[in-house]
């Protein structure tokens, strides 16, 4: 119940509805980890190795969420026909997805890839505009890289739990681990030299990810999903939450 009580706060955050005061660059970001968040949570959703986790409501709630918040992002976005045909083909892939039977002895690979392949056609659209858009000033920028890279992370983790899908939004090889953590952990002491003001938020953040940060990196230990996308979750969350804050002070 406490879990369910945290998550229902992490989805207020991250769902409110999609803000008119924020720059093409924020909005492209947010697309961008929201589609992480989303997929993480379907594959907390349709893990069958974590009974805890395997067809846990919430984390459908929260799935659904992130796809209702991705179209209301990419709204004021339409004039991209690349991005607009992405996120298309991802809420077609989810509702085949969601037309298969709820059954623990079901591998749900078949269907979850899809979904998948068109997560990383999405952000590898929204990186290209993102790029396009100019650069950012260093406290933005590093803000939004740490808040992808621990999507990443929480993305690669929770796939750890099937055994033939794949990730199409980031390169995966054997020291993918280590490096996201190596960058996650390098972008914290950015900001925090970068953002002194904000420095109980980001020592939350950097709390939310050690406390799941040992068993993230331990591929032998058993996935524990809904833990990881909790505490990940509500990192990106404050993260995305700063960086907002800090695109607003950029405005004219």
């Amino acid at each position: 119940m406490k879990n369910g009580l945290i998550l229902a706060l992490v989805l207020s955050i991250l769902c409110g509805p999609a803000r008119a005061d924020v720059s093409d660059a924020q909005r492209l970001h947010e697309i961008r980890t929201r589609g992480f968040l989303l997929c993480a949570n379907l594959l907390v959703y349709y893990n069958n190795l974590d009974p805890a986790a395997a067809f846990y409501p919430a984390a459908r709630e929260a799935y659904r969420q992130h796809l209702a918040e991705l179209d209301a992002l990419s709204a004021p976005l339409r004039d991209r026909p690349a991005l607009s045909a992405a996120l298309r083909e991802l809420q077609s892939a989810i509702a085949r997805l969601e037309k298969q039977p709820e059954d623990s002895q079901i591998e749900y690979s078949v269907w979850l890839n899809p979904v998948l392949r068109a997560q990383g056609d999405l952000d590898r659209h929204a990186a290209a505009a993102y790029q396009a858009s100019g650069e950012q000033q260093a406290s933005l920028a590093t803000l939004h890289s740490l808040s992808l890279d621990i999507g990443r992370m929480l993305l690669l983790y929770e796939s750890q739990a099937f055994s033939r899908t794949g990730i199409y939004s980031f390169d995966v090889h054997e020291n993918s681990f280590s490096e996201l953590d190596q960058r996650i952990g390098a972008s914290h002491e950015n900001l925090a030299q970068l953002l002194p003001e904000a420095g109980n938020e980001l020592r939350e953040v950097r709390q939310n990810y050690g406390f799941v940060r040992q068993r993230l990196k331990t591929s032998e230990q058993q996935v524990v999903a809904r833990s990881a996308s909790l505490y990940l979750g509500k990192s990106v969350a404050t993260l995305d939450r700063l960086a907002g804050a800090e695109a607003r002070k950029a405005l004219p």
